[in-house]
């Protein structure tokens, strides 16, 4: 196999920055993932705040160290490419120190999901960065390397990095297929991947980003079903699921049984206006499809395809 670094990462991004804007990273993990990357020739540098620590203990950092290290990555225009540490929680501490108009000033990746939902909506209503969900940092090696099914994981990093030609979705082994929940007609519109709790919890703020053409692609982990309601809940009394295209629920980890989840799923189709379907691979587990939320997909009945 093609080494996976290589085939995920163009030539043009040599230097990646590792940041932590929301819970502390595993020190031993991080320096495997990035003794990893720079035997692929990669320059990584983890940003001095990453493992400063905080009185709290499930924040990397104060807000203020967070916030630093995330700035310092646009200012470094050598960087080519931002990779968070891990999730948890914290980032939405940093969203209203944000310089957005530094952010706004080139085209940087940002690379993270479950807590880095709240930057990735963030940086879409503020148009600035390229947020990309998808494994961090603490997570490359087991998701590109180890993980049984690694190649699957590296064709969409890598189509999301890179892009290229359409890439239609093809479910992982041992993966559920893909259902349709309510059909609608064809459509094409940009992503927005997110944790649901977080997503939810920025609904109704300046950042939550115009949803109205794009497809909602949601996953969860660790939550009761009760909660699963209750952020639904609130992505429908705030408007957000009549506004979306459609919405493409993704991996639950833990979030009670699936037949209690269906049953979820099923109360809340009368508040979406198109096309809903589940087991989309993305998610607290790997394979992952990832995806960038700059670059539209294609839906038809209960075919996806990335472009």
């Amino acid at each position: 196999m093609t080494d996976p670094v290589h085939a995920i990462l163009p030539d043009s991004i040599e230097h990646i920055a590792v940041i932590a804007p929301a819970g502390p990273p595993d020190p031993a993990r991080l320096a495997d993932n990035a003794a990893w990357l720079r035997a692929a020739g990669r320059r990584v540098t983890v940003m001095p705040h990453v493992q400063s620590g905080s009185a709290e203990g499930y924040l990397a950092a104060d807000w203020q160290g967070r916030l630093e290290d995330l700035h310092a990555c646009w200012l470094d225009e050598s960087v080519d490419l931002v990779l968070c540490a891990r999730g948890g929680f914290g980032s939405a501490h940093l969203l209203p120190h944000i310089d957005w108009a530094l952010l706004r000033s080139r085209p940087l990746p940002l690379i993270g999901y479950s807590d880095i939902t709240a930057l990735h909506l963030a940086m879409l209503a503020n148009r600035a960065g390229v947020p990309i969900a998808a494994p961090m940092a603490g997570q490359w090696r087991r998701a590109l390397q180890e993980d049984g099914q690694a190649a699957y994981s590296i064709r969409f990093y890598a189509h999301a990095l890179r892009g290229g030609e359409p890439l239609p979705l093809a479910v992982p082994e041992s993966w559920p297929a893909l259902q349709l929940l309510k059909p609608a007609a064809p459509l094409t519109g940009l992503p927005l991947a997110m944790n649901l709790v977080v997503g939810a919890s920025l609904a109704g703020t300046p950042y939550w980003p115009d949803c109205a053409e794009r497809i909602l692609i949601i996953e969860e982990v660790n939550e009761p079903v009760y909660k699963l309601d209750r952020a639904l809940t609130q992505l429908a009394q705030s408007g957000v699921l009549r506004r979306c295209r459609g919405v493409i629920f993704g991996d639950f980890v833990d979030c009670g049984t699936p037949e209690a989840r269906l049953r979820l799923f099923d109360r809340f189709l009368p508040e979406i206006a198109g096309p809903v379907a589940i087991h989309y691979p993305f998610g607290h587990r790997f394979p992952m499809a990832a995806l960038n939320l700059s670059r539209p997909i294609r839906w038809e009945e209960d075919q996806i395809t990335l472009l």
